[in-house]
């Protein structure tokens, strides 16, 4: 109970902090940075709430390059508090250090072939991570724009997609039900190679300064960048990039990919005009954009997952390739990052592109005007029934329905979910459910090595009581 208690304070005053730091970055987004923010990250309450984060994540049972888990942490009497106070003693008298993270390298998702490395740290690491990411995220929360969505609290791909179906979409059409111009006719579509390999340190501590004026606090963020890596007994040191692994990396990659968005301020979401401090960013954004697009002038509206974005835009093609090309000075000179040549690519939005796993094209409809379509790719619909098919094969006829029921129900249920928004959801579905119903239905029949479907019916399928 006491813990319990205790866990509860802890909560409500990192709340409270929360609160607080949000509070003053948003009312001084024109700039200025926070100083004091040593003595949280430190604070005792921060660090037992850190380490929750780290114990009661996925990964806790995967050790860094000293061999030491949770678990193993926790199997000594007492030692997780002595553990945390003396963790704690490292970081105020400065003689705290962070270790290299362990290279370990895992198959990339839908790219059979390619490897991605992720770098794993120490269980001391995560834990001063974390403590560190409580208190600095709300100071760059406050700050990120609307059109940011990756790896932020609250936000998903599904954000992603409608910002671009309401921005490109008019929903509406001339009182004549003709067919008018779209608002937005092109999209960029920006791929960046290796992004979390490449970024340049020094543009994330520069970008991290602008907020976190702290010296400790950003001494121990450049330590970390600067760790390097072990990997089969080999030190790799780091002189780029943020290693995929880290509990920091997400926020970091973050702050220095927002260069994108604060590109475009002006049609997004701008602080001050001439007439002074903007009350409402977004609509001030949607009136800059408006206006600028009936004098006849470009304009480009980013839309950023992650490392993923597109810009919508309107404009000649000229403009648009002069745009992506100066983008891509951009991001090389701020970031030292560079685009794709083959990948980023200018497309018309009639035409369709794909973004974040989804088929997004620009259609006229007479009864709503232009609507911004978000579909489900053939590709992803083949990649589906070839997981489903490959869990149903003869090979796996030992296993019973109901084992075989929980390894197919997390991914039926995990893409229906990601996908359920997307238009022509129902009838995709609906589809998708007959093939896994008749998958299911084969696999019975070669389990029991029958073809009398009576019997599969008594045996699996309970008869509904009269009056149910």
């Amino acid at each position: 109970m006491d813990s319990v208690q205790k866990s509860s304070n802890a909560d409500d005053w990192l709340l409270d902090i929360h609160r607080k730091l949000y509070q003053w970055s948003k009312n001084n987004a024109e700039g200025g940075a926070y100083r004091d923010l040593w003595n949280w990250v430190t604070d005792k309450r921060n660090l037992d709430l850190a380490w929750q984060r780290v114990a009661t994540n996925k990964g806790r049972g995967t050790a860094g390059i000293d061999g030491v888990t949770v678990r193993s942490i926790r199997n000594r009497k007492g030692a997780e508090q002595a553990y945390l106070e003396d963790l704690r003693a490292r970081l105020r008298s400065g003689v705290y250090h962070p270790k290299p993270v362990r290279r370990h390298w895992i198959p990339k998702p839908g790219k059979p072939g390619e490897l991605r490395g992720l770098g794993i740290p120490t269980i001391e690491d995560r834990v001063v991570q974390a403590a560190i990411l409580q208190i600095i995220e709300p100071l760059f929360e406050a700050r990120f724009l609307h059109v940011s969505h990756g790896f932020r609290p609250g936000r998903a791909v599904r954000d992603a997609i409608e910002i671009i179906r309401r921005t490109a979409g008019t929903m509406c059409k001339d009182e004549r039900r003709r067919k008018i111009n779209p608002p937005y006719e092109w999209v960029i579509e920006g791929d960046i190679k290796g992004c979390f390999d490449n970024i340049s340190h020094h543009a994330i501590m520069k970008r991290v300064r602008m907020t976190v004026a702290d010296h400790k606090v950003t001494r121990l963020i450049n330590a970390f960048l600067k760790a390097g890596i072990m990997e089969e007994c080999k030190y790799i040191r780091t002189v780029k990039g943020t290693p995929q692994g880290g509990i920091l990396s997400p926020l970091l990659a973050n702050i220095a990919l927002s260069a994108i968005e604060e590109r475009y301020l002006r049609w997004v979401a701008p602080i001050r005009t001439r007439f002074g401090l903007v009350k409402n960013r977004i609509i001030a954004g949607f009136n800059f954009r408006k206006r600028d697009r009936e004098k006849g002038k470009a304009v480009f509206y980013p839309v950023r997952y992650a490392d993923d974005f597109v810009l919508i835009a309107c404009g000649t093609r000229d403009e648009m390739e002069s745009e992506r090309l100066a983008l891509a000075n951009l991001l090389q000179t701020e970031l030292g990052v560079e685009l794709s040549e083959e990948k980023t690519k200018v497309t018309k939005l009639t035409d369709g592109f794909n973004f974040l796993g989804h088929y997004l094209r620009l259609k006229w409809n007479p009864r709503w005007g232009w609507v911004m379509q978000a579909l489900t790719p053939l590709e992803r619909q083949a990649r589906l029934r070839r997981k489903i098919k490959s869990l149903t094969k003869r090979e796996s006829t030992k296993l019973t329905l109901a084992a075989l029921l929980s390894m197919l129900n997390p991914i039926t249920r995990g893409w229906g979910n990601f996908y359920r928004h997307t238009n022509g959801a129902y009838w995709i579905f609906k589809r998708m459910d007959y093939y896994v119903y008749m998958r299911i239905f084969h696999w019975l029949r070669a389990k029991h090595n029958t073809n009398r479907w009576m019997f599969l019916v008594r045996r699996y399928l309970k008869p509904s009581r009269p009056g149910a």
